[in-house]
């Protein structure tokens, strides 16, 4: 590369004398030089590195210091790899623990079966004896409300109303609370009779007041 102004080295003319240096320092000529640069297209300022030559040379140096770090402390990089170790065991005997926890769970689901019902609402009742009389069943009323099973207070509900109306024949615990007074020829308790139904088959969970309101209706339509 060449730049105006600077010196040059060419053949000297006295280099044919004895002890004449063979080349000498000449000055170039500046507008030739510049014209030559300009017609040749030559770069005048030399390129940078590129970035990822940068980069490179960036990670290749912390590759080192890092090898050299971990050579000089020997102590240090078995440290590290034992800690791996032990790592990876723990994690691969947390998840066998919960994987065993998880399968002795669904066992013990298979074996237990359906969850209890809630205190406040028990199953759909079993068939009952229509022996019990009216006051019988009242009391049984009574104790079903105290322990909270509402369902079973409405069952005894519905047969102490049973037990209330004269039949000439056997109740059947199949029929509706309007078939039952229908048989008891008693069809102005209907109307009454809805109420009892919406507790029994709505989709709401009465409450124990609700039974005895209930209660009192009938009570004070069969006085």
């Amino acid at each position: 590369m060449i730049f105006p102004g600077i010196s040059v080295l060419a053949p000297s003319a006295e280099a044919a004398a004895p002890g004449a240096p063979a080349f000498a320092f000449r000055s170039a000529d500046p507008e030739l030089v510049r014209r030559v640069l300009t017609e040749t297209g030559v770069v005048h300022e030399p390129s940078g590195p590129s970035l990822v030559g940068y980069v490179s040379a960036w990670g290749e140096a912390i590759a080192r210091w890092i090898s050299d770090f971990f050579s000089a402390r020997p102590e240090l990089a078995e440290g590290i790899v034992s800690a791996m170790e032990l790592i990876a065991i723990g994690v691969v005997a947390t998840a066998a623990v919960l994987l065993i926890a998880i399968v002795l769970r669904r066992a013990s689901r298979s074996r237990t079966g359906a969850p209890p019902p809630p205190d406040a609402w028990s199953r759909i009742p079993e068939p009952v004896s229509a022996a019990l009389d009216r006051d019988a069943w009242r009391r049984e009323l009574d104790a079903r409300l105290s322990r909270g099973d509402i369902t079973g207070a409405l069952e005894a509900l519905w047969w102490w109303l049973a037990a209330s109306l004269t039949l000439g024949v056997p109740v059947d615990p199949s029929w509706t609370t309007r078939e039952l007074l229908l048989k008891a020829r008693r069809p102005e308790l209907i109307g009454t009779s809805a109420a009892l139904d919406g507790l029994m088959y709505g989709r709401g969970v009465p409450s124990s007041a609700d039974v005895r309101t209930c209660l009192a209706r009938f009570e004070e339509r069969l006085a």
